[in-house]
């Protein structure tokens, strides 16, 4: 059975809340490492601790590009599940990472 229009419409809007997550991402990513370099010292855990969320928004971007691109029905089935857990799991990642970081770093 082929879903229908809306739903694939709902499907494509869990990619582009992935790529506007994985841009908000790359805000604070580009916010920490002008942060970081602009101290004296800074704890040498801080430089991976800013990197640990892109390994979940990489594949939810890749993912929600090509959700955009296909129109198979099935292979859309596949990729905004998979978009939308590893949005989840970025999202979690960031918000960790973000109190971890105020933690070291105060």
């Amino acid at each position: 059975m082929k879903p229908s229009a809306e739903t694939m419409e709902m499907r494509r809007l869990v990619g582009k809340f992935a790529l506007l997550l994985a841009f908000v991402y790359i805000l604070v990513l580009v916010g920490g490492v002008v942060t970081l370099a602009g101290r004296t010292s800074v704890p040498v855990i801080t430089w991976p601790l800013i990197l640990i969320p892109g390994a979940a928004f990489v594949p939810a971007a890749i993912d929600a590009v090509r959700l955009h691109r296909t129109t198979d029905s099935y292979r859309t089935t596949a990729l905004w599940r998979r978009c939308a857990l590893y949005t989840a799991i970025g999202l979690v990642l960031l918000i960790a990472d973000a109190i971890a970081l105020n933690q070291v770093n105060s």
